[in-house]
Order: C-alpha cells, then structure tokens, then sequence
C-alpha cells in the first residue's frame, strides 16, 4: 500500500490514510473534512460517553474513530477490518488519537468462524468476501468470526450501535448473528446500496427477528419509519433499525418517530392556527424567520409587495412549515409532518407555476427531507435559468439553496448571491464528492469561483480536481 498521510476531521479525528488521490477516503477527507455519508453527522448527535459500538467493515476507520471520540475513554469499540494493508493504516490512526476505548479485530465477519478470501480492491472501500462475478486481482486470506461467535469471544453485552458495510455480505452476518440479535438491542445502521444495485431484502430479514426500518431525515436529525413499498431515492446509502426498547428511548431524546402524523391534518391545523394569529406560530411566518436574515432583510419590501396581491398564499403556508420543523424544541413527530407538508406544498407549486425562486425553496426543503433527486432536479431546473437565461425574481419570500447562505451577506447583490447559492448547493447535493464526478464537476466549480463567495469546500473541490486531473488554466 501507498505511503500513508494523516487527515483531521471536523470533529478532530485524525485519519491516517494512503496518500493518493485516487484513494476514496483519501480524496473526500481533503475535499471535505468528513466522510460525505449524512449518517456519520447524525452518530455525533446519539452516541455519547460510556456507550459501546461495532464498526464492521471499518475501513480507514471514519466512522470507528468518530465514534470513539463521542463514547471516550469510559465507552468502547470494537472495529472490523480484515484487510491487512487497511487495518495497519486503521491501527496507525487508533495511536494517532491515543484511543485506548478501540478494539481492532483483524478479520471479516459473516456467517461462521472460518477462513475466506477477500478480494481486493483498488479501493480497499470494496474489498469483498463475495466480488462482482467480472471481479479480478488479488486476494488474500483472512479469518472469519460470526457475531454469535464474538458475544463469547469478546464479552460482548449491552451493545448501543452497530455498523455493518461489509459489500455485499449483510445477509451472512445477520444469518451468523441470529443470537446476538436475538439477546442484544442496539441501533443497526446497514448499506442497502452496493455500486448502482438497491437491496432492500435485507429489511425484510430484519423485519422477521423484529427489527424496524428507519431512514434518516438529514435535515431534521431524524429516523422515521422506512416503508420499501415506496420509491426509494437513488442516493440513498444507508438505513437503520432497532427493537421497539431502542426506538422508545431514541424517540424520548426527540431523535426518531415511531408513529408519523399525517402530514395534511398537521397542514390544516397549523394553517389554522396562523389565521387566527397564535402567538406561538406566528414566529414561523416568514416575516420572522426569514426576513431577519442578510438577504431577507434585503427583500423584505420587495415580498410584502408581491404577497399582498394574494398569489402566495401556499407559499408562504410552505415557508411556515419548514420553519416549524426546524425548531428543534418542539415534538419531533410534529416537526416531521411540518417538513413533509412543505415539501408537498412546494412541489405542487412549482409544478403548476415554478416562478419567482420557489426551486430554490422546493430544493432546501427537498435535501433536508432526504429527497435528493427532487433537489437535485430542482437545483438544475434553476441553474439553467440563472445561467442560460439569466432569468430570476427574488420579489417572492424563498428559503435559500443551501443553509450556509441564510447567513452570507449578498453584498454584491442579490443576483450573483442566489447564483452563486444555487452553483454551490447543486455541486453538494448532485454528488457525494467531486471525485466521481471529475471533469463533470470542473466548468460548475469553476463558475463558483468566478462569483468569489463559494465556501472553502468549493475551492478544495477545484483545487482536487486540477490536481488529480491537471489545471486547464
């Protein structure tokens, strides 16, 4: 393996990984400080000191150091890396953050104690027991434990969250692991996509031994039910589950929904509540949650004109909502039929008239309920606008693409601001980093930097790509 490198996260974890751009952690850890799966933010916010965590399929270990730092040194975990090039570097980043709380288990885990071959890949991110049948290269043999093996073998008991990204092999660890689901009751977070397959079968197989699905709400912090009758958004990675004991106690620290509210009643009620001028919701009106920002107080004539000829009413009913269900101090269950509400509303919206910046809204609102394709869609929709037609009217109330504009001043107007918005969000939301979009990502990045407000993430993008690919400048 490549000479290593050591990369600090967000959180302050540093990372010891190949140094090579061509490497997937590698490229995202300098691209973003941070793995780009929405769920390692979420772990930061339910795992805490003194809890016990399984990382199986570890890796260079993002998510196993991330969570040693949150359980510290009164918690434990115990991570999975039966590569011995990847579990050397995994080791070397264990001493680097003096985590005593890390147990590594060089080994694969599956169905029943053994041996196997993993195969290897240019990615150790894909290393597989079980390859794609057009799969080539080399192998190497590497033991393997079930997890009934491990609760004798490690003591193991009272287990909070368990990781499991084994490409491809989730069906035999469940199969080995029928005891220890049986007897413990942690959060299980597992991979339903590998390469461009969605498996659902793996919830079904949950399901039988009593575990729920959830899918994370990532504007929210959330899990709600998953329900694999509906279509799934094609950049969903990961889903989670757990007992009916583990849901309740997520559910009273406000971080899961066992029973959604329907989002039309919820609608009605707190459209309800406005007319009759509540104190306790008005503070949701747009008036007060957005135009005290830089660019709504900017606007803020501008929209008093346009909602007062009375073709915003649903719009500003929508904006309402969002802002209810970003108020972390009221029910979650509320806050989620909030968010689901004004998605609906702003997709009926712009598909009967997508004027004014309503796709900048119907985008915010679709990243954070998880519906990535909508906002990406929506977000391409504007761009071609903003771009090709120069085309926009900010004269209507409108949640800006992304969150880190509600705070940037749009001081060189309003125009190159919500340009510059737009560019920025699609770059994030289209793809989960530039390094599978190489050259694709190069004339977006480059129209960021043009209008000289892109974040420093943005100029890393740029900055990544002309290294790996060269400069065209």
């Amino acid at each position: 393996m490549m000479n290593p490198v050591t990369l600090t996260m967000v959180d302050g974890v540093k990372v010891v990984v190949p140094d090579s751009l061509e490497q997937i952690t590698t490229y995202a850890l300098r691209e973003q400080q941070d793995w780009f799966e929405d769920e390692i933010k979420f772990l930061r916010r339910i795992l805490g000191p003194g809890q016990r965590a399984v990382d199986i399929g570890a890796n260079f270990g993002v998510y196993t150091l991330a969570m040693a730092r949150l359980v510290g040194p009164g918690g434990k975990v115990w991570a999975f890396e039966p590569a011995s090039a990847t579990a050397r570097m995994l080791a070397a980043g264990i001493a680097a953050n003096c985590f005593d709380q890390v147990s590594l288990q060089q080994c694969a885990v599956s169905g029943a104690r053994g041996s196997a071959q993993l195969h290897l890949s240019a990615n150790p991110e894909l290393n597989a027991l079980q390859p794609d049948v057009s799969a080539s290269g080399e192998t190497e043999t590497v033991p393997v434990v079930s997890l009934d093996d491990c609760i004798t073998d490690l003591g193991w008991r009272d287990l909070d969250f368990v990781k499991i990204d084994a490409e491809g092999e989730e069906a035999n660890i469940l199969r080995g692991g029928q005891r220890f689901f049986a007897s413990e009751s942690p959060l299980v977070q597992y991979e339903i996509k590998v390469g461009q397959t969605m498996d659902l079968g793996l919830t079904q197989s949950f399901a039988a031994i009593g575990y729920r699905a959830y899918r994370l709400v990532p504007g929210l912090d959330l899990l709600v039910p998953f329900d694999p009758s509906m279509p799934v958004d094609d950049y969903q990675l990961n889903l989670f589950c757990c007992k009916p004991d583990r849901a309740a106690t997520l559910a009273e620290a406000g971080f899961l929904v066992t029973d959604p509210l329907d989002p039309q009643a919820f609608r009605k009620r707190h459209r309800d509540d406005l007319l009759q001028q509540r104190r306790a919701v008005r503070k949701y009106h747009w008036r007060h949650a957005l135009a005290s920002l830089p660019y709504g107080k900017a606007l803020a004539a501008h929209w008093e004109r346009t909602v007062g000829t009375g073709g915003s009413a649903e719009v500003e009913e929508a904006l309402s909502m969002h802002a209810f269900s970003q108020d972390r101090a009221m029910p979650a269950a509320q806050r989620y039929a909030a968010l689901q509400a004004s998605l609906a509303l702003l997709l009926a919206q712009c598909e009967r008239q997508p004027a004014y910046l309503r796709l900048a809204s119907l985008a915010r609102a679709a990243r954070e309920f998880g519906a990535r394709v909508v906002a990406v869609n929506a977000l391409e929709r504007l761009a071609a606008r903003l771009l090709q037609m120069r085309e926009f009217d900010p004269t209507e109330p409108f949640l800006a693409p992304g969150p880190r504009f509600d705070a940037l001043q749009p001081q060189s107007g309003i125009g190159p601001w919500i340009c510059a918005a737009t560019l920025e969000e699609l770059e994030r939301s289209c793809y989960f980093s530039s390094y599978y979009s190489g050259e694709r990502s190069r004339e977006n990045l480059e129209n960021i930097r043009a209008r000289a407000m892109g974040s420093d993430e943005m100029k890393r993008r740029l900055e990544l790509l002309n290294l790996r690919f060269g400069s065209t400048r």
